[in-house]
């Protein structure tokens, strides 16, 4: 399945009330982006920091309709969903009820792998993908899961398994680690996963259009994956929904929505409207915990937090995301303290497409301009 191995990020305040537009540099990075993807549409938001978000749309929601993308579209954001399941795990861990450097078996005694080192296995290092858990190889959307017990048997499946790498040694994507990481947010909070995130998460920052659940999602304004086939881009007859991988993937949201979570992870500290996490909780999923190699972009010294990647680019602190799934790609990157954000979501899924939204992304957020960003202090053991 589609992947990006730098997946996704996300933000987040209330009352955020975007102006569309469809021209000036960004209504033309828009365009653009079709140009150079193939993708039938493209949404772009992006707050400045003053207090006046914009969302800019170029293209169609699904080429069987031609009805255009605007600020209502929603889509597939795939891994993007990750920063959303790091922030419940920190939020439960504040409460005290569970333990960032305890085994997910405390909370989950039915999981299991075929490998002795399994048994080093600690919540936070599934956060930051030094876990040694394998990926996902095949995500099933072709036969999705939807019922609440679909998530708990997909777990207990895992036992024949083995890790990739030693716990801690080294960072390894898994998409694997996340999807578990719902069902530990489940049995932590006595709640199914997704209630969880729309009660404890979504609702409080008036995320009204988004859910991890297809079966919310208002299908009138929902967008059509698209893939190449046979020289031409047509839309997907898979659609990538499965209820076993809500942890990784599957969450569905507009622009509009999106740009609230992101400015929430933008906000000064104390700007935000509402209160999800403390200062130092805030301040440890933006923390680097380990270096990723990649050396295309050493030079911004990637590394990688507790359900963000993080970027130094000219001494500038970026947390970022992206996603990628069959007929989706998307991107989020945010300036923590300066209220600067970028989110962007597209309807096709190709590796052009992944790396033009990164660029596209990293591109807006530099030519904005914005103070010295705010730092927040504190230390924070997470329980």
């Amino acid at each position: 399945m589609l992947r990006m191995l730098l997946s996704g990020l996300l933000l987040l305040a209330t009352g955020c009330t975007a102006t569309a537009t469809s021209l000036s540099p960004r209504g033309d990075a828009a365009a653009a982006y079709l140009h150079a993807t193939g993708a039938p549409g493209v949404v772009i938001g992006w707050s400045a920091g003053d207090g006046h978000p914009q969302i800019a749309t170029a293209g169609t929601a699904s080429l069987a309709t031609g009805v255009p993308v605007d600020r209502r579209t929603i889509f597939h954001m795939a891994s993007v969903t990750k920063p959303l399941v790091a922030a419940a795990i920190l939020q439960l861990a504040e409460q005290g009820r569970l333990d960032l450097d305890a085994s997910p078996t405390r909370y989950l005694p039915y999981f299991r792998l075929a490998d002795p080192r399994f048994a080093q296995v600690t919540i936070r290092q599934m956060l930051n993908h030094t876990s040694g858990l394998p990926d996902v190889e095949d995500y099933e959307w072709e036969h999705p899961q939807t019922s609440d017990a679909a998530l708990e048997r997909w777990v207990r499946g895992l036992a024949g398994l083995k890790l990739v790498s030693d716990p801690g040694a080294a960072v390894h994507y898994s998409n694997l680690a996340y999807d578990v990481l719902g069902d530990v947010i489940a049995k932590a909070s006595g709640m199914p996963f997704e209630s969880y995130v729309r009660r404890h998460l979504l609702a409080p920052l008036g995320m009204r259009h988004s859910s991890l659940l297809l079966a919310e999602v208002d299908r009138s304004h929902l967008a059509a994956p698209h893939m190449p086939e046979g020289g031409q881009v047509r839309v997907s007859a898979v659609f990538p929904y499965n209820r076993v991988h809500a942890g990784s993937s599957t969450l569905y949201a507009d622009a509009t929505d999106m740009l609230r979570w992101a400015r929430y992870w933008a906000a000064r500290p104390g700007r935000a409207k509402a209160r999800l996490l403390s200062d130092a909780g805030i301040a440890a999923m933006l923390k680097p915990s380990a270096a990723v190699d990649r050396p295309d972009r050493a030079q911004w010294r990637p590394a990688i937090g507790l359900g963000w990647f993080l970027l130094r680019v000219e001494g500038r602190a970026i947390a970022f995301h992206m996603g990628q799934d069959v007929g989706f790609t998307t991107g989020m990157m945010v300036e923590p303290g300066t209220g600067r954000a970028v989110v962007a979501m597209s309807n096709i899924a190709t590796e052009a497409a992944g790396e033009r939204m990164f660029d596209l992304c990293l591109t807006m957020m530099t030519a904005m301009q914005a103070p010295p960003p705010a730092t927040r202090s504190g230390s924070y053991s997470g329980r």
